[in-house]
């Protein structure tokens, strides 16, 4: 009889380590509709929001904490899918205040790794990427620095019991913030202070670019096997945005930073008129680079150190080579689509809401 007991123990608790480690890892890589759509739908639930979801609450999921207001007016919430507890995070957009809108005009450049000062006792150190050269939008990374504080402990429970599969999502400015959390998820996992194991799958949508071409190397080099999407309307302006001005210094080693040799090889006066001509295309955007960075750069940080009166500016990169980054999920517009969406319409930000993301969705991929 004991060892007929001790086969039966022995049995259940394999049973149970089995199912647990079935149930701890639960996403699959790809390109998810239902995932996407559950995530607008968790959007509806920001009442405050300046661009209210129409989808109706995702089947499935538990709602479990909407954090306060924080930051640059910046806020998040935590569900938890029935069916395998698969964690997701979903990241608030802009609303309808100036400073939330702030935000995302403050867009000069730092590095993707540093620290930031948010009061004069307190440097936020981050790490979005060890890329040499990659740099982020500022705006953003105040409004990231802010609510990771908030998100850690959250995550760090989570996992401790179980968790092991985490979704991060976030429509408009909270598509551009989805980038940075899982940008700074994936260094703790490298650094080890996330487990290998656990899962993250990111559902940008409707996000701007978030950084330079090295931020967004390192970060598709994360992700690229189908572990995260930007999804776009392209009648939408705000994944065009911010503004990209890309410079001579932009470019990797190039023999067209430097074309002294060259031009000392040419005879006069085809010397002269080619130094000439390359002097005012290396200049010209460089010069709108500068001006960039003074008005969407420093004047429009003084006004965030009035509002975050203890916030140090730290000094801006003279950069504004803005890239995609990820893999893109375009839904593409049509005549259909524009009997329901026109152009004509004085709504700016029709082919920026929920309801239309929703109607291509539903159009390209009726079969999910």
């Amino acid at each position: 009889m004991k060892t007929k007991h001790l086969f039966i123990f022995l049995f259940f608790n394999l049973s149970i380590f089995i199912s647990a480690s079935l149930f701890a890892q639960t996403l699959k890589p790809g390109f998810d509709k239902e995932e996407y759509k559950s995530t607008l739908a968790m959007v509806q639930r920001y009442a405050d929001s300046a661009f209210p979801g129409y989808p109706k609450e995702p089947a499935g999921y538990r709602f479990v904490y909407f954090s306060p207001e924080m930051g640059l007016k910046n806020k998040w919430g935590l569900w938890k899918r029935q069916s395998d507890g698969a964690a997701v995070i979903n990241i608030r957009g802009t609303i309808q205040d100036g400073i939330s809108w702030m935000s995302n005009f403050y867009c000069g450049m730092v590095p993707a790794k540093g620290s930031i000062k948010l009061k004069p006792d307190e440097n936020f150190e981050y790490n979005l990427s060890d890329y040499d050269h990659a740099y982020v939008h500022i705006g953003w990374l105040i409004s990231f620095a802010y609510l990771s504080k908030d998100m850690r402990p959250k995550i760090d429970s989570l996992i401790a019991s179980g968790t092991k599969s985490f979704i991060v999502s976030g429509h408009s400015q909270g598509g551009a913030l989805s980038y940075f959390v899982t940008a700074w998820l994936r260094q703790l996992q490298k650094k080890g202070a996330i487990p290998k194991d656990v899962q993250i799958k990111t559902y940008c949508s409707a996000a701007p670019k978030p950084g330079n071409i090295y931020f967004a190397y390192d970060y598709e080099s994360q992700t690229q096997d189908g572990w995260a999407y930007n999804v776009i309307n392209s009648a939408d302006w705000v994944p065009e945005t911010p503004f990209s001005l890309q410079t001579v210094g932009d470019l990797n080693d190039s023999p067209l930073g430097d074309i002294s040799p060259m031009i000392k090889k040419q005879k006069f006066p085809k010397n002269l008129i080619i130094k000439s001509i390359y002097k005012k295309l290396k200049r010209r955007p460089e010069k709108a680079v500068k001006s960039y960075r003074k008005y969407l750069g420093n004047f429009v940080g003084k006004m965030i150190t009035k509002y975050l009166n203890e916030y140090e500016q730290p000094n801006l990169e003279y950069n504004m080579y803005y890239a995609r980054a990820g893999n893109y999920i375009t839904l593409l517009v049509n005549t259909v689509y524009y009997e329901k969406f026109p152009k004509t319409s004085d709504n700016k930000f029709m082919h920026h809401s929920e309801l239309s993301y929703l109607y291509l969705l539903n159009m390209q991929y009726p079969e999910f």
